[in-house]
């Protein structure tokens, strides 16, 4: 395998068509509020951000309980801001029964696509009817408002129902990752009291039977808060073990009455969901969102990022314990669009899977992991072939840096240079993206339009002094909807984890750069950042120049301490299977390239070739993880590896 090194990217530019343009919702949007452009709406929103997050809410035609009194009560302690004060919005409502009364009740709202190739679809009424079915139920095993409720299923269904149900009576989610093992989802469900737990007896993984996580019955029926376990029945023959309270899904609300169910009345200060984020040092943080504020913020980016509306099909190729699902789900239903759930693997039985499904299920929108891409590039044996996609005309990714590689492949190979790959960053703790791109503007390989309008992004030294362009810290000047309410039972934390940096300014952790052009790229954690003889540069620069080498799939860099230089550059590189026996040369080939390219003063101290990298199960390479355990330190929280045997390579190379 060949990589692309990004100089060579620069005819991939893609601009936006007549077609595009009359149709982009961003668009759409800015010219119903007076702006030309983009450009236009983003300034306008910098000088009045109520006017613009007002004129959002409005135009997304969210329905309310109650009516904000205002948009926001103040902005001069970010973190206290209260949005859409007075007011109450039940997210459910609006993403599903919304629809239902605007007539659209027959409209496809979700479709499905198994492992086993079963599909199917359900319209807004049919999804209406088993939210209450399954709502009813929760209320019959004791679930009321504010109770939390675990929910461990993989990418079916009955995962977007279980969160709409919640949510329709107030209760408040914690979507688990579905690998979970017993230690990490039991450290979730502990956390945040849950007092029902919704998890599958299995599923399926490349055509072979997963059961439930040893240990985790046992550890379920320690949790002391735990009343009910909602047994999801994905295996046919696959029985789980004495599980606390044990009630089947299909069981839920059975015999109760057919009459639409009302929607749980929601202040906007009342929680949706607490998503768990991991770090390296410390227990995982419990993100707490709400559901106005999540609402206005998925439903606006699925709308102005991703450009899907009534008509379109959107799915994410992601696991429901990731945010990009309930932005997917729930943003995706309250722009108006329907949303397609695949779970199972991408490619498996061959790499046609993903695009057969793309296919079948109409899909418009599809969002994807770099880590993934790179996984369907390396198995595509047959480029001569064309792909078809069928309707298929908006790609997005999100959660790591692109290899150029990657990027020119997903663009020319499946996109055929004429599809936009809308590039998505910022977290869970904004609901959505900072930096985004949009189908009304140019999009640069591997780059990033611009932030938002509306998220007051801006790119900072050390000392929180803008900058303008360059190298630097990525922050906002001021809240957002989706920002937490707090983090659960430790607001405190939230306090010092964003806003105690610099005052009145939100520190997001991640390392940025603005070019001439103004194009933004994210360069990886700041926490990441290399200081090495003095330069400062973030690892993805040197990962761009390592995943340009021959052979290189992709590759991790870090900085250990040094007596010379201060900090020495270590480099990991995964490479194909071809090159596992030649080290030695490979390395070198690696270390001398660096160095062309980037100065020798930054040839690396070690290159080492392994056969895999820390990651996430969401797919990011965990660099300071990688670190830690490199130096012998503890590696801190490591629940989201996706392989822990992963970082037993990495300790033997030290």
């Amino acid at each position: 395998m060949t990589t692309t090194p990004l100089s060579d990217l620069d005819g991939l530019v893609w601009q936006p068509g007549q077609v595009e343009l009359d149709r982009s919702r961003i668009l759409v949007f800015a010219r119903h509020v007076g702006c030309a452009d983009v450009d236009a709406l983003g300034a306008a929103a910098e000088d009045d951000p109520g006017w613009f997050w007002g004129g959002v809410a409005d135009w997304l035609q969210l329905e309310w309980q109650r009516e904000p009194v205002r948009v926001f009560d103040q902005l001069d302690e970010p973190h206290t801001t209260q949005w859409f004060p007075g007011a109450a919005l039940n997210i459910t409502d609006n993403a599903v029964d919304r629809w239902i009364r605007a007539g659209r009740g027959n409209d496809t709202a979700l479709s499905w696509e198994l492992e086993d190739g079963t599909r199917g679809q359900w319209s807004f009424s049919q999804l209406s009817s088993e939210i209450d079915r399954v709502a009813r139920g929760l209320i019959d095993t004791g679930i009321g408002f504010g109770d939390t409720v675990g929910i461990q299923l993989p990418m079916v269904r009955e995962a977007a129902v279980a969160q709409l149900a919640c949510a329709k009576i107030g209760a408040v989610a914690i979507p688990i990752f579905s690998g979970f093992g017993a230690a990490a989802v039991i450290d979730r469900l502990r956390i945040g009291g849950a007092k029902a737990h919704i998890m599958s007896n299995g599923f399926h993984r490349r055509g072979k039977e997963v059961g439930i996580s040893p240990g985790l019955p046992e550890a379920l029926a320690d949790l002391e808060t735990l009343t009910s376990t909602i047994v999801v029945p994905l295996l046919a023959h696959m029985t789980p073990a004495d599980l606390p309270g044990r009630l089947d899904w299909d069981e839920l609300g059975i015999g109760a009455t057919e009459e639409p169910l009302t929607a749980a009345e929601c202040p906007t200060d009342h929680p949706m969901v607490i998503a768990f984020t991991s770090g390296t040092t410390g227990a995982p943080k419990g993100v707490v969102l709400g559901h106005a504020g999540f609402a206005v913020k998925a439903g606006s980016d699925a709308a102005f990022s991703f450009d899907v509306g009534p008509g379109d099909v959107a799915t994410w190729i992601t696991d429901p314990g990731w945010i990009m699902s309930p932005i997917i789900v729930l943003g995706g239903l309250i722009a108006g669009s329907a949303v397609a759930l695949y779970a199972g693997t991408p490619d498996w039985p061959d790499t046609d899977r993903i695009w057969a499904m793309v296919r079948d299920l109409g899909v418009t929108m599809m969002g994807v992991s770099p880590t993934l891409v790179r996984s369907l590039m390396d198995k595509d044996t047959h480029p001569e072939l064309p792909l078809d996609i069928g309707l298929l005309r908006v790609l997005a990714s999100s959660g790591e840096a692109w290899t150029p590689d990657a990027y020119e492949w997903l663009y020319a190979r499946v996109g055929q240079c004429r599809i936009p790959i809308i590039n998505y960053s910022g977290g869970t703790e904004v609901s959505g993206a900072i930096l985004s791109n949009t189908t009304a503007q140019p999009i640069h390989p591997c780059g990033f339009a611009g932030p938002l309008p509306g998220m007051g992004a801006d790119i900072v030294d050390a000392e929180g002094q803008s900058l303008g362009r360059g190298l630097g810290e990525l922050a906002l000047r001021r809240p957002s909807p989706g920002m937490p309410l707090t983090f659960w039972g430790n607001p405190d934390r939230y306090y010092s984890t964003y806003w105690n940096r610099w005052a009145g300014t939100w520190y997001h952790g991640d390392w940025v750069e603005v070019d001439d052009n103004d194009i933004w790229y994210v360069r990886g954690r700041s926490d990441d950042t290399l200081k090495i003889a003095g330069k400062r540069l973030g690892p993805a620069e040197v990962e761009s120049v390592v995943n340009g080498v021959d052979h290189v799939i992709e590759s991790a860099a870090i900085g250990i301490p040094d007596t010379i230089k201060g900090e020495a550059l270590v480099v990991f590189a995964r490479v194909t299977d071809a090159q596992q026996g030649t080290h030695t040369d490979l390395s070198a080939a690696i270390a001398t390239t660096i160095g062309q390219q980037l100065g020798k003063p930054l040839t690396p101290k070690q290159v080492h070739i392994v056969d895999s990298l820390p990651r996430t199960r969401s797919g990011k390479i965990l660099r300071r993880v990688i670190r830690a355990v490199y130096l012998g330190n503890p590696a801190g929280d490591t629940s989201s590896l996706d392989d822990p045997t992963a970082l037993d390579l990495i300790r033997n190379l030290a």
